[in-house]
């Protein structure tokens, strides 16, 4: 069975940030990750890996996104995510 890991860390390296921003954004969803894994990060890590796995699976013969290359899809969307994450934790320092 193929798998298309360019594809999964695209889409699980987006549903990272958006967790992320979740997290700190709404307390009743914190409440929830924490009610159903016993901690949040746990929480996301499982959300996380899951959403890596399936992306993976369902896209595994599509070797593009959008016109681009998935394994530069990929490395765009890491680079991205890692800066938007810490752009948005050193503005919520800030402020």
């Amino acid at each position: 069975m193929k798998f298309n890991y360019y594809i999964g860390t695209t889409a699980s390296s987006w549903l990272l940030l958006a967790l992320i921003l979740a997290v700190e954004f709404s307390a009743p969803f914190k409440g929830v990750l924490v009610s159903i894994f016993s901690h949040h990060w746990i929480g996301k890590a499982v959300l996380v890996t899951l959403a890596f796995a399936a992306a993976g699976f369902l896209f595994a013969g599509k070797k593009s996104v959008a016109g681009i290359a998935d394994r530069d899809c990929a490395w765009y969307s890491i680079v991205s995510v890692l800066a938007l994450i810490f752009l948005f934790f050193v503005l919520h320092f800030m402020l």
